[in-house]
């Protein structure tokens, strides 16, 4: 993964050597790292934010008010973001149809086409949270119980979701609304609501959990009630703003509903999003019940204690790296919306060489911001994890995985990137390809033979988190390698959506 330029787009002659060309009446300005990193400066302002909303809520857990439950509240915590990733999920479809869709929309001049679209992705994506809000309640105990928690861990995660769940309808409707805004090019107001979600999430949790301003403790359950007071404004706010038209869209009370063909559009586009996405989640789950809290076990007997007091020591591991890691490849997700929307208003400009471009320099500055940020988590993995949460047992798992997950950082960005110019365009069986690849026939295998079979034969079965990540290096890797293969070929400039 050193040659990152092998992987990279041919260059645009013309665009390498020379100052790009003067632009032609009704032609978007050329593609340039000033205007990249102007539409990614927001996102990445955003995603920092969005980090702070879940740093937040790990911190808090990890750092209560009774340090024995710490792991347990942490791991609780970690575990509801699989569900909180789920219910996101099931409406991963609208966003990237919807992005794709309004990016061409307001490419091509045609804002009534983009309002509807938005409108229909808007609407379909509030029925699909309540639906899936009603399933985690009704189901919440077998849903706790399908994670392998025991004791306060379990304990904690069904209070925490039975709370979670109430506003699940307004974050789905709120993270839609929002992929529309990028697609219409608009990643200011996006980190704004992003932004107010940080402050409220930052006063609410702690104040809830910890009992300041005279309000009662509640831990755990303080923590989940923040966060959904959060995430409610989220929606309130983006579906006020779409309807003040100050956003590059105007939504009108017509624009919501839903039209049939509109939405079939959007999920054609979507569908193998949401599938790659999906698949993602699923193997990540099967890897915390099949291996992480499995390797509770191994760790009762490494550290001498009963399993009991070590339920959830590595799931909380695994999450806090993952936490940790997020300040990484934060930078990569900004610069990705940046391509994708740039990719597919260059198209709808009909400026394919500009689409290439534009990737290409996103794909230059991902790579050297999240490099940059990865070193560290390899020169100081224990300290970044004892910041976190406040458990020895934790830091001491975690640190061969935070290194790996550091090392992961460059061909993350690779993958990024590359996938992100590919779904602006609207090609999304690609990506979902080599997400399919990387989990099922990577990833997963690796993390099986090496936690079941090469570690306990070597007598150190404890190791389980490591295989986990070794996994997970090697299959960002592989999808550094097929995403970058598959945009430099260039039949996505011929995409039509």
């Amino acid at each position: 993964m050193s040659d990152v330029t092998a992987l990279q787009p041919a260059p645009v002659l013309g665009y390498e050597q020379h100052r790009p060309p003067r632009t032609a009446p009704g032609l978007m300005p050329p593609a340039s790292y000033r205007s990249v990193f102007k539409l990614a400066l927001p996102s990445l302002v955003e995603s920092i934010f969005s980090l702070a909303i879940a740093f937040t809520d790990t911190f808090v857990a990890g750092n209560g008010r009774i340090p024995s439950h710490n792991a347990a509240a942490a791991a609780a915590v970690g575990t509801m973001t699989y569900m909180q990733w789920f219910a996101g999920l099931m409406t991963q479809a609208l966003g990237v149809g919807a992005t794709a869709i309004v990016a061409r929309a307001v490419g091509a001049r045609r804002p009534r086409v983009a309002n509807r679209v938005a409108g229909t992705a808007l609407s379909s994506a509030l029925l699909v949270g309540l639906a899936v809000a009603i399933f985690l309640f009704a189901f919440a105990e077998p849903s706790v119980r399908a994670c392998g928690l025991e004791g306060q861990a379990a304990d904690f995660a069904l209070q925490y979701l039975r709370i979670m769940v109430i506003t699940i309808c307004l974050q789905t409707t709120g993270i839609i609304g929002m992929a529309c805004l990028r697609g219409a090019g608009d990643t200011f107001r996006p980190m704004l609501i992003t932004g107010a979600i940080a402050v409220v999430n930052a006063i609410t949790v702690p104040a809830l959990a910890y009992g300041w301003f005279g309000l009662p403790a509640l831990d755990i359950r303080g923590n989940a009630l923040g966060t959904m007071t959060a995430f409610a404004i989220s929606g309130v706010a983006t579906v006020i703003l779409l309807l003040s038209g100050r956003a590059g869209l105007r939504l009108h009370p017509a624009n919501f509903r839903i039209v049939p063909h509109v939405l079939w559009r959007i999920l054609r586009i979507g569908f193998p999003s949401w599938a790659e996405g999906m698949l993602l989640w699923l193997g990540q789950f099967a890897i915390v019940i099949l291996v992480i809290n499995h390797n509770d076990a191994a760790l009762a007997n490494f550290f001498s204690l009963p399993l009991a007091d070590i339920s959830g020591v590595t799931l909380s591991g695994h999450t806090d790296v993952l936490r940790v890691e997020s300040f990484a490849f934060l930078p990569g997700f900004g610069f990705g919306i940046a391509a994708s929307a740039l990719v597919g208003q260059f198209l709808g400009n009909s400026q394919p060489l500009q689409a290439r471009r534009a990737a290409k320099i996103a794909n230059r500055m991902a790579f050297a911001t999240m490099t940059l940020a990865a070193l560290p988590m390899v020169l100081f993995p224990v300290a970044l994890l004892r910041w976190v949460v406040n458990d020895a047992h934790v830091a001491e798992i975690g640190r061969w995985p935070m290194i790996l997950a550091g090392l992961a950082q460059p061909g993350f960005a690779i993958a990024i990137i590359m996938g992100s110019g590919l779904k602006g365009a609207g090609e999304t069986v690609w990506p979902m390809i080599s997400t399919v690849v990387g989990i099922c026939i990577i990833r997963f295998p690796l993390v099986i033979i090496a936690s079941y079979f090469i570690f306990p034969r070597m007598g150190h079965p404890e190791w389980g988190l490591i295989a986990v990540w070794i996994g997970i290096f090697a299959d960002l890797n592989f999808r550094a390698i097929l995403n970058g293969i598959i945009f430099r070929r260039g039949k996505w400039a011929a995409k039509q959506v």
